[in-house]
């Protein structure tokens, strides 16, 4: 599975959101979607799969174009913190109607999801009755039902316990290995830095930056308490890395094998390291 964004321009109003922004996803990885509140990350999400139609540019999922040829979207599952639920019927209901949707609902296999997530017992009840948690476990639930070729998640974790957390961790690493292709925005670096391969950095409208989480040549940012910050310093200095020193936290940035050269002739120096931090560059984009 593929999707391929080309130049995808939306505005709301006066206010454009997404700004000529081409992109490739491609089948067995997780993508982060990162950026500040208000970035376009949903507006996006709901672009690739038809829920806005109004955009200028093309999205082709296999080379199929979803204005088109929308049936396509039967291969993506997606779950969005505003999607309506049919609040006055039980979650059975709601399970069985996007089911039906899709022309393939498989009850065991909803049973079983469902009791992983903890809403077995509440399915029989109406939606209404649901706390915010159970009201987006149930999404979380409908998104992964059908066995969707491609998945799509927005702040999926928000608003759920620990353990479901876990859980739906390591179910997309599964999915992963599986073959999907999974998109994701997230607030949370931990979730980022756990599930992804490549993470992009969505700011005025456009991909602006881009990390591979699996290359072990990325420059990380690292923060370090140290006993004496003018020898750590006078160190970065002389390998031509500009560093920011507040009191005795000294920031730089650096690839894990220019730290460890770094490390080694600091402590080779006398200095102590009382605290060692290291960041993605991503975070940027999150915090």
């Amino acid at each position: 599975m593929r999707i391929d964004a080309e130049r995808i321009t939306f505005a709301y109003g006066d206010r454009r959101v997404l700004r000529d922004l081409s992109v490739t996803f491609e089948a067995g990885k997780v993508y982060g979607i990162v950026g500040k509140n208000g970035a376009g990350k949903t507006t996006f999400f709901k672009v690739l799969t038809n829920i806005i139609t109004n955009y200028q540019g093309t999205v082709k999922i296999d080379d199929v174009d979803v204005k088109v040829n929308p049936e396509v979207l039967a291969k993506v599952g997606i779950l969005l913190d505003d999607i309506e639920l049919y609040k006055s019927y039980t979650g059975w209901f709601n399970l069985r109607y996007f089911g039906g949707l899709r022309g393939n609902f498989d009850e065991e296999k909803v049973r079983q999801l469902a009791a992983k997530l903890g809403i077995d017992d509440a399915l029989g009840k109406r939606v209404s009755s649901y706390s915010l948690g159970m009201g987006k476990k149930l999404i979380l639930l409908i998104s992964l039902m059908n066995d969707a070729e491609i998945l799509i998640f927005d702040e999926p974790f928000r608003g759920i316990d620990a353990a479901s957390v876990a859980w739906f961790r390591e179910t997309l690493l599964n999915l992963k290995k599986e073959g999907k292709l999974i998109l994701i925005s997230s607030h949370v670096q931990e979730d980022i830095e756990m599930l992804c391969d490549v993470v992009y950095g969505l700011s005025d409208g456009k991909f602006t930056d881009s990390f591979d989480l699996n290359d072990k040549n990325q420059v990380l940012t690292y923060r370090v308490v140290v006993s004496d910050v003018s020898v750590l310093t006078e160190i970065l200095s002389a390998r031509g890395l500009v560093c920011q020193v507040e009191h005795q936290l000294v920031s730089f940035d650096a690839t894990v094998e220019k730290f460890q050269e770094i490390f080694q002739e600091s402590v080779g120096k006398g200095l102590i390291f009382d605290e060692i931090k290291k960041d993605s560059k991503f975070v940027e984009f999150v915090k």
